[in-house]
Formats: structure tokens, sequence, C-alpha cells
């Protein structure tokens, strides 16, 4: 081989090794409906998301909590009786002032400094929200649905249960988003619950009691596998862990198009107590964990279409994780 085939020989050697570094360094995240950058945070073995916001001049950290209805400040930390409203300047896009319930927050999980609030679906529904690994994009915008579908995402109706516009839901469900969850051929709608930080148990499915008997009558063998304390609203409480054989976990848009499946999950019983949520609901409900948004990597929240949009993971199906130390918080709604 003469010089110069050498010389073009190595050209493409340098270029394909190029490329496969590049292929293989972090994305650069984008905002796919617009919005402003906020670094995401977690406590430590967690997944439920937090960001560095002020309210009235107080700066500190606030998990963005799709499973509370209600947004709400620490009260040990602003001047008020615990339970009575503040109406709070905030430094968040597009919610430049909001109502908040002041709450003694005594979870067990606490971001490092302590967490100042909580902002709940009464301000996110007014908002579109991206949480990509690093990032949550903010912002009173609208989605495109045609650039979602470029980028690979894929629509779940949220009508009848969340939206912009509370009052055009069906009056049965709360203003929490969903996906929908099969195992064995049972159906059932789940609220993407991201402020139950599951760190016991990864990829935690809480069932209500009618899911538990719909499964059972359906001839779906659940193993009853463990006991777990959990914290509510209410104090401590003892919930039964199941597991279920040979039969994954499928998350589905509203029509039943499967988007990804996982082997690896565990079911929790979600007996009623006064905290309200599925477990007062009379028909099959679940509720997601926040583990979950690490499975669907990129997920928008775009109440004003009605719609959440999850990244439809390549490759085949998502193993779970084994179970971790910590204690599983929920937050009421």
């Amino acid at each position: 081989m003469g010089r110069r085939g050498k010389i073009l020989v190595s050209l493409a050697a340098t270029a394909a090794l190029l490329l496969a570094v590049f292929a293989l360094w972090p994305r650069e995240e984008q905002a796919l409906c617009g919005g402003r950058s906020y670094p995401l945070g977690a406590v430590a073995g967690g997944a439920a998301p937090y960001i560095a916001l002020s309210a009235d001049g107080v700066s500190g950290e606030f998990l963005l909590d799709y499973g509370a209805t209600r947004s709400s400040l620490s009260a040990a930390a602003f001047a008020g009786p615990e339970g009575s409203t503040r109406n709070a300047a905030l430094s968040l896009a597009g919610v430049p002032a909001a109502p908040f319930v002041l709450r003694a927050y005594d979870m067990p999980l606490a971001p490092s400094g302590g967490q100042l609030g909580v902002i709940g679906t009464d301000i996110l529904s007014r908002l579109a929200v991206q949480f990509s690994k690093r990032a949550a994009f903010i912002g009173a915008v609208a989605c495109q649905p045609d650039a979602l579908r470029a980028k690979g995402l894929v629509p779940i109706s949220q009508r009848g249960f969340f939206s912009a516009d509370p009052t055009l839901n069906d009056g049965h469900h709360p203003n929490i988003p969903v996906v929908f969850v099969s195992v064995g051929g049972v159906r059932a709608p789940a609220q993407i619950d991201t402020g139950y930080d599951d760190v016991i148990y990864t990829h935690s499915v809480d069932i209500n009691q009618p899911l538990f008997d719909r499964l059972m009558e359906s001839g779906v063998a659940l193993d009853h596998a463990a006991d777990i304390n959990v914290a509510t609203c209410e104090g401590a409480e003892n919930r039964s862990v199941y597991r279920v054989a040979d039969r994954p976990l499928a998350i589905e848009t509203d029509k039943g198009a499967p988007i990804v499946r996982i082997d690896n999950f565990d079911l929790i019983l979600k007996r009623a107590n006064g905290c309200g949520g599925i477990a007062a609901m009379t028909t099959p409900a679940a509720q997601l964990g926040a583990s979950f948004l690490e499975l669907f990597r990129t997920v928008v929240f775009d109440p004003g279409g009605e719609t959440v949009w999850l990244e439809k993971p390549g490759g085949g199906p998502i193993a779970g994780f084994g179970a971790a130390q910590g204690v599983s918080r929920e937050t009421p709604f």
C-alpha cells in the first residue's frame, strides 16, 4: 500500500474512533417544550426530583410532587400556624406567586439542608415540565406534539385524569397524571407519584384493594414477599409486599399500546386510610414510585395538552433493581 493509501486508511480509522467517542459522550439535554432549566437533585439513594427555588426570599430545596394536589411550605421556615395558607412570591418560571399550605415535614428522608417546600399539581398543572437525567425544564409554554413524536416520545392521553383545567376531569380521580399498567391481562391506571421515593423496593407499584382483588380473581399468583413500614400523613403504616412470578409489568398508553415491560417489580397493597389517594377509590388503581422516572428516562408532563409523553426505551425489556437500604416515603395529597 502506498503512502497515500496509508494516510486515507489512517484518516478513516481516526474518523471512526471520533464517531465512537462522540456516541459515548453524554448528550446535551434539550428542552423539548422550552422553559427554564433547573438542575435536579435527590436524597441519597432516592429518585424523587428536587430543585432549588426561593419563596418570599427564602431559598431551599423544593420537591416536584405530581402525587400531591396542594403545594406547601415548611412550617419551620415560615411564620404562621401549621395548616394555614400563605401567599408567597416564587422563583419558579411561569408562576411568580402562589398560595401554599404550611406543613411540618417530618419525613425520614430529606435533601441536604432540609426541604423548604413541595410543588404540587395545583401549580404543576399550569406548567409544561420535562424531566431528563440531570435537569428539569419548566415553563408556562405549549408543547408541540409533532416535535415530541419526532424525538421518539410516546403520548399517553390524560383525559379524565390530569389537565390544566381540573374541571374537565371525570370527577372520580384527583388531578394527578397517570400511565396505564397491566399484569397478567389485568389493567389499571397508575398515578405517577414523583414524591413517593421508593428506596427500599425500587420499582414499587402500590395497588389498592380493588386491583388486588381483580388480580386474584384473574388467577395471577401473588406471593407475599415481605412487609414494609411506610411513612404516611397519619404516621407509620405496615403494608404487604407481593411478587408476581413469570408475569411482567407492562407500562402502556391509554389505548393499550405497550411502552416498556419490566420483569423485576414489587406490588405493595395500599389499604384505605385517612390520606385518601388510590386506597380510597372503589375501582382498580395503582401508583408508581419515583424510581420509574429513571426507567422512563425522559418524561414530559403537558397538562395544557392533557398528555404525558414518555421516551420509549430501545433494546427490549428493562430489568428492575434489587432491594436497597432506606425507608419508603409518601407525600399526602
